[in-house]
């Protein structure tokens, strides 16, 4: 969906939601009905973390927005997907490495990237291993919109003014205010799972709903 030969050093992966898909298919429609070829201007999608219901597309960031890079894009770029994605998520971190924090929300934490890349920042699992170095147990992630990730250990607890905060409870808040979120993005929401960090990656342990059997599983940090 671009006029121009993207540049490697332009593209940035995007977390969209199925319904993104759907979305584009009228437009798909409309370019194969005028003798356009349909899969040359399909975006570029995979599927992230099983059934989160999300995918890892890509954009080109040009001076006035971000356009979805197609197939006939990549095939421009002259890169295979892996070592696109490898381009696009270098770029990104490159771009937020500077505004890159957590912010401590006393029972859990959220990631903060200051560009609307949080949801994105899940394609760098490392970091994630990071900062679940500390951890008792899994980490546990919640994605409700583009620019909101809030996470937690799976066995973290709280104590305050002789009351203590276990993990069970720790979640149910943090699954309610992530609900909001989702709620107040809109079109800008994302999922309504709970994901959890393991050697292989993010895998669902649960949504904002069922979200006590996130703590079954009893993981130690991935």
């Amino acid at each position: 969906m671009s006029a121009t030969p993207p540049s490697p050093s332009s593209i940035y992966p995007r977390i969209k939601t199925a319904d993104f898909l759907q979305w584009v298919q009228p437009m798909l429609d409309e370019i194969e009905a005028r003798g356009g070829d349909r899969e040359a201007q399909t975006p570029v999608a995979y599927p992230f973390a099983g059934d989160s219901g999300l995918f890892v597309t890509y954009a080109i960031d040009t001076p006035t927005q971000f356009v979805t890079l197609t197939q006939e894009g990549m095939d421009q770029l002259g890169l295979d997907p892996a070592e696109m994605h490898r381009q696009a998520v270098s770029n990104m971190f490159e771009k937020v490495a500077p505004q890159l924090g957590m912010q401590d929300l006393v029972l859990y934490k959220a990631l903060v990237t200051g560009s609307d890349f949080e949801a994105c920042m899940l394609l760098l699992p490392e970091l994630w291993h990071q900062f679940a170095q500390d951890f008792q147990g899994e980490l546990l992630a919640v994605v409700p919109s583009r620019n909101v990730v809030y996470f937690m250990d799976s066995k973290a607890s709280f104590s305050a003014s002789g009351e203590t905060i276990g993990a069970e409870k720790i979640l149910d808040l943090m699954c309610a205010a992530a609900a909001d979120v989702k709620a107040e993005a809109g079109a800008h929401g994302l999922s309504d799972k709970v994901l959890a960090l393991g050697p292989q990656g993010w895998q669902v342990r649960g949504s904002f709903e069922d979200h006590a059997s996130s703590l079954r599983h009893g993981g130690t940090p991935g």
